[in-house]
């Protein structure tokens, strides 16, 4: 046989090889979730989504049933890749925030770590948009972070119309890298990029009047990074820089620091200054401190109650409610609940829909005067005689508006658990249900979810309290379940099997008449979460 014949042979046995080895395409959505499998004949699962305008999706790739450890990595259309998932550790469960900087078809690539194989659950949520860029100007130094919380940092740069200009790029980590890459701030058409086995790079912007943007993003390793603008000629430098000296390091004079809110923008800070954190007037009701000093977070919405943690001068709490006076407000703070004063905050965003709450009955309040908008009345201590009994008795009425607002969940939601701040307690008796039901609830359910159901085979609700809780939810089917104590503590946990799409209402009472307690309502559907 011939040599060429030989080789003729050997290209199609690789054609026919890739070919047979070629993944199928799967397109997704964002917002849906979506089934797969990782096995020897297809070690890789690979779908496609297409992406409208720029933003953040929360990605979660969840086992079903045993055997795989997943992972997934994600490029963009020009074939970058830009985040990986690490999951050395061998979690059933990987989730990234993956900043998608433009419109156009992404490929999404799941896999399973150590060889292993098995089906999963693809997730993938609608996150926020983009945040603008901030101007980066000649010799200016920048150092900064990205993380799994601040995925992205992004600048623009102006070329200078008499001159080129250096742009340099480097990973300050020893062991990681972000990806880095150039693209034309109007058109975003990517120009250059350096990945995370480079660790940086230098660009040679030319004369003229091109604005450019670079993007720092998260490669799935946490590293710090600095960014600096330079003329080429040596007339303007970043701090520190010999142009064309050779090995000179680059001395930064700013720093990023990055609030602990998710998506939230990076602020610069200089080294006497601590600006605001901004809180959007169109977003979510957000409280931020007066000054540069940490704020008590508190049980209760008065000083004489403890101290949960505290508020840092950097970052913002996400409002939950607010005393009928203004004067105390529920936040949420690194996933704790409490209160700060109204004297020390300042509240902005979307406030106009958030609950007023009544503090728990004989809390010293400061500076509050409370008025009839409580959300529900404290059950008079005297014993109650025959002459004078409570006419109509009160019920649970599941058509009121809940306390504390709904949310929609669709099997597979992330995070897993959903959590939100509550108060318990009531005027309704709640013993008339029958089956075991105790203690004292609001009217109107305190919250409700609206479920869609999916893979996952089971639906947990549970409370976590100050006190002695009950539970006490509506289900789709128009029937009532109850609770009281769970897992040996005074938290109650209702569980759903083979959970039903609809609306589940849901009570928190207390055990005792006459008492109110804050706590955290938590959703989940992996039953090794629990009080």
């Amino acid at each position: 046989m011939s040599i060429r014949k030989l080789l003729i042979i050997l290209l199609v046995m690789v054609c026919a090889v890739s070919v047979s080895a070629q993944v199928d395409v799967v397109p997704v959505n964002i917002g849906e979730n979506v089934t797969g499998q990782i096995s020897a004949a297809t070690p890789v699962a690979a779908f496609s989504v297409n992406v409208s305008r720029p933003q953040t999706v929360e990605i979660q790739v969840l086992t079903i049933g045993t055997g795989l450890t997943p992972t997934f990595r994600v490029i963009d259309p020009s074939g970058l890749v830009l985040q990986g998932v690490d999951n050395s550790a061998g979690r059933t469960t990987v989730t990234g925030v993956v900043s998608f900087s433009t419109a156009g078809q992404y490929r999404i690539e799941v896999g399973g770590t150590f060889g292993t194989a098995g089906t999963f659950l693809l997730s993938l949520q609608e996150g926020d948009p983009l945040e603008a860029p901030e101007p980066l100007q000649a010799g200016e130094g920048i150092t900064g972070r990205v993380d799994s919380s601040q995925t992205r940092q992004a600048f623009t740069v102006s070329s200078n119309p008499n001159g080129f200009q250096l742009l340099t790029v480097e990973s300050r980590s020893s062991n990681a890298s972000p990806v880095f890459a150039l693209r034309n701030n109007d058109t975003s058409e990517l120009l250059g990029s350096a990945g995370a086995l480079l660790g940086g790079a230098r660009f040679r912007l030319p004369p003229g009047n091109t604005v450019y943007l670079i993007e720092v993003l998260f490669s799935g390793q946490n590293a710090d990074f600095f960014v600096c603008l330079e003329a080429e000629n040596g007339t303007v430098r970043c701090p520190g820089s010999t142009v064309g000296g050779g090995g000179t390091v680059l001395q930064p004079t700013q720093q990023i620091v990055a609030t602990s809110a998710p998506f939230a923008t990076a602020t610069f800070i200089a080294a006497t200054q601590i600006p605001f954190p901004t809180i959007n007037p169109a977003g979510a009701c957000m409280a931020a401190t007066n000054g540069g000093t940490p704020v008590n977070v508190r049980s209760g919405p008065s000083t004489t109650n403890g101290i949960v943690t505290q508020l840092s001068p950097l970052t913002t709490a996400l409002v939950l409610g607010r005393l009928a006076d203004a004067t105390w407000y529920q936040v949420t703070v690194n996933g704790l609940t409490g209160w700060v004063s109204g004297t020390v905050v300042r509240i902005g965003g979307n406030c106009s829909t958030i609950s007023v709450i009544a503090p728990p009955i004989g809390t010293p309040v400061t500076g509050a005067t409370f008025t009839s908008t409580s959300l529900f009345t404290a059950t008079p201590t005297a014993t109650a005689t025959a002459t004078n009994p409570p006419t109509p008795v009160p019920t649970l009425n599941f058509n009121l508006p809940p306390n504390f607002g709904s949310t929609a969940l669709t099997s597979g939601f992330i995070p897993d658990p959903f959590t939100m701040g509550l108060i318990s307690g009531g005027t309704v008796d709640v013993s008339y249900l029958g089956a075991g039901c105790t203690g004292f609830a609001a009217t109107a359910p305190d919250f409700s979810v609206n479920y869609t159901s999916g893979a996952f085979q089971a639906l947990r609700f549970y409370f976590i309290g100050g006190g002695d809780t009950t539970m006490i939810i509506n289900g789709p089917g128009a029937n009532y379940f109850c609770n009281d104590d769970s897992f040996g503590t005074l938290n109650p946990t209702l569980d759903f099997n083979s959970p039903s799409s609809g609306r589940y209402d849901i009570w928190i009472g207390s055990f005792s008449s006459g008492t109110s307690i804050s706590g955290t309502l938590s959703v989940t559907e992996n039953l090794a979460n629990h009080p």
